[in-house]
């Protein structure tokens, strides 16, 4: 197994350098990944192991160990980048094949939900991803505490490795096992907390404004961020909320807003006839 990744790396990684303790501790992190249980929790049969190497592996990892920049080893955000983009054009053709009464509204809607950080971070502890990562332990602990980013992009890393590996219609299967098999309207509405479109279409019904979103506080490391989010119609506060991303916060902001929605007629925020 050592002999094995020492040729892939070697390979595949272009600008692989003798450094032999920075490479000796490369190939133990890696043989820690068990591939043979990792294809069997992904549902999926690997070819090329470089590609989900390169999916598993946080830019935390390679923070820790500078020197791997220097062998090649590189973060899977690049990755991410490519599974976001098939990701969503799976997704959108799935739901116009497959929901031909729904209107396009709907359909976006259904889109946003199916490739929301939150929906594919637990997607990816489904199937045990966090199991895999390499990644510092700062990282792993803040997956533990809740981050769902880190989970999310590797997932969307993970479908990016399978696109390079096999293909379009090898990520269609894949998805078609991890997501597609449960899904109807009932399912996708039950996910649905677009707190802020609700909340927008409320305040544009009843009055002459639009919700403004505000970040007023942030805490933690640049890894592990917790935003605080104010929303205001006509500079006037309705909500706050709290979150590991600003969209989070937002979310929550809305989420809060909705529940006080008695407070805009007592500010004189109605809409005017």
């Amino acid at each position: 197994m050592f002999n094995f990744f020492k040729k892939a790396l070697t390979k595949y990684l272009p600008f692989f350098k003798s450094k032999e303790k920075t490479e000796d501790f490369l190939l133990k992190a890696i043989q820690q990944i068990d591939f043979d249980s990792f294809q069997s929790s992904i549902h999926y049969k690997i070819i090329d192991k470089t590609f989900f190497i390169t999916a598993l592996t946080h830019r935390s990892f390679i923070k820790v160990k500078k020197d791997f920049q220097a062998i090649g080893l590189i973060s899977n955000e690049r990755l991410e980048f490519l599974g976001d983009a098939v990701l969503d054009l799976i997704v959108a053709e799935y739901l116009y094949k497959n929901f031909p009464l729904n209107e396009e509204g709907d359909l976006t809607k259904f889109r946003s939900i199916l490739v929301n950080k939150k929906f594919l971070a637990e997607r990816a502890k489904v199937i045990n991803l966090q199991k895999y990562l390499l990644a510092s332990f700062t990282a792993l602990k803040s997956i533990e505490d809740g981050y769902d980013t880190i989970l999310s992009d590797a997932y969307e890393a993970l479908i990016g490795a399978i696109f390079l590996d096999s293909g379009y219609d090898a990520v269609k299967e894949f998805l078609n096992k991890e997501i597609f098999n449960k899904l109807d309207v009932k399912w996708l509405n039950h996910f649905d907390e677009n707190h802020k479109s609700k909340f927008l279409e409320y305040i544009q019904a009843h009055t002459d404004y639009i919700p403004e979103y505000r970040v007023i506080k942030e805490e933690g490391p640049e890894h592990n961020k917790l935003f605080t989010v104010e929303v205001f119609v006509n500079n006037r506060s309705l909500g706050s909320g709290k979150g590991k991303s600003k969209k989070q916060a937002e979310q929550e902001a809305a989420k809060n807003a909705l529940n006080h929605l008695d407070v805009i007629e007592k500010m004189g925020l109605k809409k005017k006839k």
